[in-house]
């Protein structure tokens, strides 16, 4: 009797299982047939669950429930940009899918996904970027590029979270046209610095910088220096952030090269001399004192600072004096009296040499110039002047030239007499008239470049 009851609800059981199976077999494959797709089925980003073929392609075209799957530090959420595209599918490759499912994804409701190439897409950008900008993760750090500062150190860059909506539009609509599923990892959008500190534009600069700071011309004014170093360049170096470039202006050099020249120009100036025999007396104009060619120091210093090359130097000078400082004459030097015809020769301060002589006569054309003047030249046994220009045409031994007007320190083996009143009435053509003896004497102690007082 137990064993009969068991037997009958052993039945019931069996029963009720396979009327179980048979209802989920019926209720899976209702879709197989009645033409539909089955549960869990995705055509190009679109689900097509439990539609018709006919409905199917209704719904993608209208892109219905057209998602995209964004990812952030493995973070994953789909975004639904179906307001911002319009495709157009073709009913044969739907119809395709469709008989790609068999009866057995059919009952047990496997996930389906199908991959169809949209015949044509249109993309509104603007809308999809609405979208994007409210969907997508906020952002936290944005990109800076590395850059100069203002006290002229590195600054590194910042790498941020801020994406290039840009770019990922550009990358969505073409994959849109594909058909394929559709993911993105937001990190391979991300927008970059520029320049890093590993850039080449950003290596260079600061190489450059380090070449400016280890630069130092100095001009050489006797104790006076006047120095360019890191604290007067940077004033004028320029950084482009832009195109990480570094520039030096150079519009300052003649303006600094100016003040040079008035700082240091000698030329031209009226000095205070101490006389042997008169005292202190004023001397105007000449041929002796620092001239600088402001053109030539210019274009020599700019060179300088294009090579970033260190150097010490003076500048270029269009005319010299005997040193430098208030006194440029220094302490060797030819003094020439008008009014006591008389030369002195001083040596390191100490007299060496002293004669009469003869200047020139006290006309216009005739007189010998005043002023603080330098020897730039010495010449043995040579003609003087031409009989056609001058009016005369002598031979002397020792020829010391030293001013522009062709004046200078000769011997005059035709005179006789030196000093006195000569001059008044016998003077020469400008030169200074000297004994002969005297002249090769002075000849061989004086050095070109010798001031030459003339007073």
């Amino acid at each position: 009797m137990l064993k009969k009851k068991l037997l009958i609800i052993a039945g019931i059981i069996a029963g009720t299982a396979l009327l179980g199976l048979v209802g989920v077999f019926l209720f899976n494959s209702k879709e197989y047939f009645s033409n539909q797709f089955g549960r869990n089925t995705y055509i190009s980003n679109t689900n097509v669950s439990s539609m018709t073929v006919d409905e199917a392609v209704a719904v993608m075209n209208e892109s219905k429930g057209f998602s995209v799957e964004f990812s952030k530090n493995g973070e994953v959420r789909d975004i639904d940009i179906s307001a911002a595209v319009k495709r157009e599918f073709s009913k044969d490759e739907v119809v395709e899918c469709k008989n790609n499912f068999t009866f057995q994804e059919y009952l047990f409701g496997r996930e389906k996904d199908f991959q169809v190439k949209p015949s044509h897409s249109i993309v509104d950008e603007q809308k999809l970027r609405v979208i994007l900008e409210q969907s997508l993760p906020q952002t936290t750090v944005k990109a800076a590029d590395a850059y100069i500062d203002d006290e002229y150190q590195l600054v590194s860059e910042v790498f941020g979270d801020e994406v290039n909506l840009d770019a990922l539009i550009q990358e969505i609509k073409q994959g849109i046209m594909t058909g394929l599923k559709l993911d993105y990892k937001l990190e391979d959008y991300y927008i970059q610095p520029v320049f890093t500190k590993e850039s080449k534009e950003i290596v260079r600069v600061v190489k450059e910088i380090d070449a400016y700071k280890n630069m130092k011309i100095q001009y050489d004014f006797g104790e006076n220096k006047e120095v360019i170093d890191w604290k007067k360049i940077k004033k004028y170096l320029q950084y482009n952030p832009k195109k990480a470039t570094l520039k030096l202006k150079t519009n300052w050099v003649e303006d600094f090269v100016r003040e040079l020249a008035k700082k240091y120009n000698t030329y031209g100036k009226t000095r205070k001399f101490k006389s042997t025999k008169d005292g202190t007396v004023e001397i105007k104009g000449g041929i002796l004192g620092w001239w600088i060619d402001e053109g030539k120091t210019v274009q020599e210093l700019q060179q300088l600072l294009k090579k970033k090359k260190s150097k010490e130097l003076e500048p270029v000078y269009r005319n010299v004096a005997a040193q430098h400082g208030e006194d440029d004459i220094g302490n060797t030097y030819v003094e020439i009296s008008i009014k006591r015809q008389h030369v002195w020769f001083y040596k390191n301060g100490k007299l060496k040499l002293e004669s009469d002589m003869v200047s020139g006569k006290l006309t216009k054309d005739r007189k010998t110039t005043v002023g603080v003047h330098r020897l730039y030249g010495k010449q043995r046994d040579r003609y003087l002047g031409t009989i056609a220009v001058q009016g005369y045409h002598t031979f002397v031994n020792y020829w010391m030239p030293f001013n522009w007007d062709g004046q200078g320190l000769h011997d005059a083996t035709w005179r006789s007499k030196f000093g006195g009143k000569i001059y008044k009435t016998g003077g020469s053509h400008g030169c200074i008239n000297l004994p002969y003896d005297f002249a090769g004497k002075l000849y061989n102690q004086l050095e070109i470049g010798t001031p030459v007082v003339v007073y």
